[in-house]
């Protein structure tokens, strides 16, 4: 019994052991590509204002590739690529900062900028005064920040149900329940308002046409009939997928089947 028992504390101290030493080596490991990003992110920022665009671009792409990803990065290789007049790459990146910073300024002005020098210019749809104030609610903050502006309501309310149960008059009572859950309610619309904001940002599939002009087609074949066409730089929204054809929807409603060779997902 004293052998098994041994055994089995030698086979769970070896893997203790193991564990430990596999989580050192990871966590080591991304130690040090964090420092190699940083380290490559302050040599791109000082080749970009040197004028080396070409070689800023490659630093901040050797970032990206190492999974080492931000909004900054995004951002300065967008730019890069917007001094180099290679707009259909600025504006990819541009969107992947956008959708990493919704609320940042800069990005949205040089976002701006970049869709100006590209070719297509589409007018959206109209959208519904309701349509309008989602989309400027689900952008109004970030949503961890709907997150945790709920989390903190949530726990105001928690607090007040604690007081109802020791309040010592009916006023009172009916204060901390009233208030507690309306404060609840609230609490679980803007969880539901981070959860909507995040699916969006992370779910919704849009791409940008990168070659210099693409037929977006009837159905998924080379052969079917030509809709339109799109140019490098317009922002599309993926809604099927097919045998290396991507079903489209752009900014005006029209809808067509395009190689997914042609684009590039942001």
């Amino acid at each position: 019994m004293k052998k098994i028992l041994n055994s089995h504390l030698m086979i769970s101290a070896f893997c203790f052991m193991l564990c430990t030493t596999l989580f050192f080596a990871a966590t080591e490991k991304a130690h040090a590509q964090k420092i190699n990003a940083a380290q490559q992110f302050s040599e791109g920022n000082k080749a970009y204002r040197a004028g080396r665009y070409d070689d800023a671009a490659k630093l901040f792409e050797a970032i990206i590739s190492a999974n080492q990803l931000s909004p900054s990065v995004y951002y300065n290789l967008g730019n890069c690529y917007y001094k180099t007049q290679d707009f259909p790459r600025a504006v990819l990146n541009y969107e992947r900062a956008r959708r990493m910073a919704p609320l940042d300024d800069d990005i949205q002005y040089n976002l701006k900028l970049a869709y100006s020098n590209t070719i297509d210019k589409i007018e959206p749809v109209p959208q519904l005064f309701y349509e309008r104030w989602w989309e400027m609610l689900l952008s109004g903050q970030s949503p961890s920040d709907w997150a945790w502006t709920g989390i903190i309501i949530l726990w105001v309310s928690i607090g007040l149900g604690i007081g109802y149960l020791f309040a010592n008059t009916i006023s009172k009572r009916k204060f901390t329940f009233l208030s507690g859950t309306a404060l609840l309610i609230l609490a679980v619309f803007f969880i539901f308002i981070a959860s909507c904001s995040n699916n969006r940002l992370n779910h919704h599939k849009s791409a940008v046409v990168m070659e210099a002009s693409s037929y977006v087609k009837s159905s998924p074949d080379q052969k079917s009939t030509n809709l339109f066409m799109l140019h490098a730089g317009t922002k599309i929204d993926v809604i099927e997928e097919l045998s290396g054809w991507k079903k489209i929807r752009i900014a005006n409603g029209n809808v067509g089947w395009i190689d997914e060779k042609s684009i590039q997902q942001i």
